[in-house]
């Protein structure tokens, strides 16, 4: 053998002795392995509560799958509440919700005021209402009315049929509601107090007595406003007694209320009949109404009148 084979023997020898030694304190080597991606990402984004999903989610607008819809601000369209005092619409001031509005008819030919109904033929209104002494009243026959009313450029004009078992009056002046007696109450600027539960200056009662179709004849009288209190020289009354009860007719100038009248125009309004049973005493046994809720000093309980065309 050569040299130069038996150097290399001797080299490999050498070698395999050095690689079948193992070093104190050491262990074995741990191959070394490369990451993957799907690996390393993983371990990078552990920290999130939510994964990353392994396809991306469509874009959604608006609420997802809930059942319960996501609330989203802006969204809907906003609710005024009503305030203490307000109201989410408005309120209509030229007629109160109380009853019927009544319509006067406009008369191209006024009628005679003479206490006859027969040439009256436009609507009729009921006044029957209990609004005091509902203890005292019997029934139709004791206390009940049907009335027409209609006006002029000059004047409102008032017939009234009454439905009364006993006729009463002995009372004159500003004491004739103590007996058979028919009543007007007129708020002559309705929009301008509306909500207005005092009498003020334009607010009128007047009374209109059939008289006793013997010693005492008709007669008419103010009570508001006070400063006006007296009788009413320039209204018109007639009557006619029927054996149930009296028909009344009356002709009261604009005048009278301080208005100049026109198509259209609104007023408080409330026409009222007291009763009397009580032969020779003076008193105000009941009294019905054209509006049910009618109070003497509140015209916030009145009705509406209407001047028609």
């Amino acid at each position: 053998m050569s040299d130069k084979p038996r150097k290399r023997l001797a080299f490999l020898a050498l070698v395999g002795a050095i690689l079948a030694c193992t070093l104190p304190g050491s262990s074995s080597p741990t191959p070394f392995v490369i990451p993957t991606v799907d690996v390393t990402l993983t371990a990078m984004s552990s920290e999130n509560a939510t994964p990353i999903p392994t396809e991306p989610s469509p874009i959604r607008l608006g609420p997802g799958p809930s059942a319960t819809p996501t609330v989203i601000l802006g969204a809907s369209p906003v609710v005024f509440t009503p305030v203490a005092g307000g109201t989410t619409t408005p309120i209509s001031t030229d007629t109160r919700s109380n009853g019927i509005p009544v319509e006067a008819a406009f008369l191209d030919s006024p009628p005679t005021v003479d206490g006859d109904l027969s040439e009256w033929s436009s609507s009729t209104f009921t006044a029957n209402h209990i609004v005091f002494g509902a203890s005292n009243w019997s029934g139709a026959s004791d206390a009940s009315s049907v009335f027409y009313i209609g006006w002029t450029n000059e004047a409102l004009y008032v017939a009234i049929k009454v439905m009364d078992d006993t006729l009463v009056q002995v009372s004159s002046g500003g004491l004739i509601y103590k007996g058979d007696e028919v009543e007007l109450q007129l708020d002559t600027d309705l929009e301008g107090d509306f909500f207005s539960n005092i009498l003020s200056s334009d607010d009128h009662q007047i009374g209109l007595s059939p008289g006793n179709f013997g010693n005492l004849s008709t007669e008419s009288w103010r009570w508001y406003p006070r400063v006006t209190r007296g009788p009413l020289s320039a209204i018109t009354i007639r009557a006619k007694s029927r054996s149930d009860g009296y028909d009344l007719e009356a002709k009261i100038p604009w005048s009278v209320f301080g208005v100049t009248p026109s198509a259209g125009a609104r007023y408080g309004f409330a026409l009222s009949v007291s009763d009397n049973d009580l032969k020779g005493a003076p008193v105000q046994q009941s009294m019905i109404s054209s509006v049910s809720s009618r109070t003497l000093t509140n015209p916030t309980t009145w009705g509406t009148l209407i001047l028609g065309p």
